[in-house]
């Protein structure tokens, strides 16, 4: 390994970029930095064993610019190590996470430093603008979303409180490069990215927002993604999402299990990952033997044993009555009642019927949520139900009466999904 020599002054800022054959974007990103408003930085960067030039282009930055510290692995360790390793060289007040193809504009870290400067934040979290690769991609590709438009408080707040508002206005995102740290706060709490898989921003961007006591929003696009055919985003799904997934998933678990953590942005995000773990799950299995994806550690082996015999349980228990699916396909519209846990695997069921079409989701009470599997959630009370409409209701068993007894009172048809089969 070999590093650039340290600044003469301790720096405010920390920019940590994690470099694997990016030479075609590389120096555009380093250039954003250098000639950032903000001048006391120091940028280090982790060679994760390119193959590409990107190497000898990060040592002719730093033989020009003392800013510019360069570190080589001897092996390819993926970015969360690479992050890990360079947050323990950091030496800034703050730290800023950065790809090695992105792009931020120059005021970025002056603001954002003052900002969380003047305010003693642990974290302060803004938005990005999407940058198409190419035309292909800009046709072909849905992006994240750039800028939230859901309503935030304009002071700081609790970690907890921001992420609770970000889910419950679907505007939360794990990428490391749309938050801003103290370095500080990151080694008090022991907040590190998960090692030796992908989607390691998962579980880092849950437990960093969870365990800050001061946080800010701020509505500005700082950031500038770039969206290219071959970043790992934008591939095809591979047992190494499902690995990256599934660890994720017991790490939250883990944390909010030692922590004592039952907020609603907490699970949402536990549910979101389990979810996503199933989806591959049931995709993949057909075709890969996902136990080799997980078998890096004896931890990593008892956790899929785990996983699998949960996935084959719920799929012979939690299957759809022949009876309940001649009720639906005998109507034109189908409506679910409730849009929990219950509700939302019965949708995703009924989503892989293809002559089956779902309205949306029906509720008692207004929720945040406007928006369940890409079907909208609607207050019953306020519901026009399309002619020859069936409701299944898809909640637990305790709840039945009280809601059969409201749409037998609006003469709505509907049937009944019980979440557990006997056998």
């Amino acid at each position: 390994m070999t590093a650039g020599l340290n600044t003469a002054m301790k720096p405010k800022v920390t920019v940590i970029i994690p470099v694997y054959n990016t030479e075609k974007y590389l120096g555009e990103s380093l250039d954003c930095v250098l000639s950032q408003t903000l001048q006391n930085l120091e940028i280090i960067c982790v060679d994760d064993a390119s193959t590409d030039h990107s190497g000898e282009i990060l040592d002719r930055y730093a033989g020009k610019d003392r800013r510019v510290r360069v570190f080589h692995l001897p092996e390819n360790r993926r970015q969360g190590y690479a992050r890990n390793f360079a947050l323990e060289q950091a030496q800034g007040e703050y730290i800023y996470y950065l790809d090695s193809d992105d792009l931020i504009e120059p005021e970025t870290l002056a603001e954002l430093y003052g900002i969380s400067a003047e305010e003693n934040l642990d974290a302060v979290f803004f938005d990005a603008r999407n940058l198409f690769d190419s035309q292909e991609m800009l046709r072909a590709y849905t992006p994240p979303f750039e800028k939230r438009s859901g309503i935030y408080p304009d002071h700081s707040v609790s970690g907890s409180e921001l992420l609770d508002l970000f889910v419950q206005q679907d505007e939360w995102t794990c990428y490391p490069q749309r938050t801003f740290w103290k370095r500080a706060f990151l080694q008090r709490e022991g907040i590190r990215y998960a090692e030796g898989c992908i989607h390691e921003d998962e579980y880092f961007a849950y437990a960093g927002i969870l365990s800050a006591e001061r946080v800010r929003y701020v509505p500005k696009q700082y950031f500038t993604l770039r969206l290219r055919a071959d970043s790992v985003m934008n591939s095809k799904p591979a047992p190494r999402n499902f690995y990256g997934y599934l660890l994720n998933y017991r790490l939250m678990c883990t944390f909010a299990a030692e922590r004592d953590i039952h907020t609603y942005g907490s699970d949402k995000n536990i549910a979101r990952m389990y979810e996503r773990c199933r989806y591959l799950w049931q995709r993949l299995t057909p075709e890969y033997d996902l136990r080799e994806a997980c078998s890096h550690t004896e931890a990593d082996r008892i956790m899929y044993k785990c996983f699998e015999a949960h996935m084959q349980y719920e799929d012979f228990f939690l299957q759809i009555d022949e009876e309940v699916l001649k009720a639906i396909r005998s109507h034109e519209h189908l409506y679910i009642y409730g849009a929990g846990v219950v509700g939302e695997r019965f949708a995703r069921k009924v989503l892989h019927y293809r002559d089956i079409l779902l309205d949306g989701f029906l509720v008692s009470k207004a929720e945040s949520r406007k928006v369940l599997c890409g079907r909208p959630i609607t207050e019953l009370d306020k519901a026009e139900l399309a002619e020859n409409a069936l409701v299944v209701v898809a909640v637990r068993e305790g709840l039945l009466a009280e809601i059969a007894e409201v749409l037998d009172q609006r003469q709505v048809k509907w049937t009944y999904f019980k979440s557990v089969r006997t056998v």
